[in-house]
C-alpha cells in the first residue's frame, strides 16, 4: 500500500504543479534531486559543480516541459531522461571544445605533408579519447603545457607551488599514456 500511496503522490504533485503550484514542483524535484544527481554522474559527468549546474538545468528543463508529460507516474524515469540527456549534451560539447583545443595547440592547420596531419589528428582524436571523463582542469594542464606556457605561470594562475604543477603535470601524462596504451591495444576503458 505504502508503494501505492508514493505513486498517487507523485501524480498529484505533478498535476498541481502543472496547476502552477510551484512549491508542489519543488516538492518533487527535492524528492528526487539525489536520483538526478545520481543519473549526472552515472552518464559520465565527473566533476560535482558541473552536476549542480546541470541538475538545475535539469530542473528549468522539466518545468518547461511539464505539460508534455503524459503518465504522471512516471515522473522519476522522465526526470532522469531528461538528467540522462542533458549529460550526455555536456560531454558532447566538452568534448567538441576538448578537441578544437587540442588541435590549436598542435597547430594541426599548418601546410604539412598530408600524411603526417592524418597521423598527428589520429593521435589527436586518441587523446581526445583518452581523455574523455578526465577532470578539465587537468585537460587545461595538458593543453596549456603543450602550447608552451610555463610552469611557473601556470602555478600562479592555479595558486599552487611550481613543484605541486609539476607533480600533477607528471600524474595526467602518465594516466594518458596509460589510457593511450590501452586505446591502441585496443583494451576496453
Amino acid at each position: 500500500m505504502a508503494d501505492s500511496s508514493k505513486w498517487d503522490e507523485i501524480e498529484l504533485l505533478v498535476r498541481r504543479a502543472r496547476g502552477g503550484d510551484d512549491e508542489a514542483f519543488r516538492g518533487l524535484l527535492e524528492s528526487h534531486r539525489s536520483a538526478v544527481v545520481s543519473t549526472l554522474f552515472a552518464c559520465g559527468v565527473r566533476c560535482p559543480e558541473t552536476a549542480r549546474d546541470l541538475a538545475q538545468d535539469v530542473a528549468l528543463k522539466a518545468w518547461r516541459k511539464l505539460d508534455g508529460l503524459k503518465d504522471p507516474r512516471t515522473f522519476p524515469a522522465w526526470l532522469r531522461r531528461i538528467a540522462a540527456n542533458a549529460a550526455r549534451d555536456h560531454l558532447r560539447r566538452a568534448a567538441v571544445r576538448r578537441e578544437d583545443e587540442l588541435e590549436d595547440a598542435l597547430h594541426l592547420e599548418g601546410g604539412e605533408d598530408p600524411h603526417e596531419r592524418a597521423e598527428r589528428v589520429a593521435e589527436v582524436r586518441l587523446m581526445l579519447a583518452a581523455l574523455i571523463g578526465e577532470d578539465d582542469e587537468i585537460v587545461r594542464l595538458l593543453i596549456a603545457r603543450a602550447e608552451g606556457v610555463s610552469v611557473e605561470a601556470l602555478a600562479e594562475t592555479m595558486g599552487i607551488s611550481p613543484d605541486a604543477l609539476k607533480m600533477r603535470t607528471m600524474r595526467a601524462r602518465k594516466r594518458l599514456r596509460a589510457r593511450l596504451d590501452d586505446l591502441r591495444r585496443g583494451a576496453p576503458s
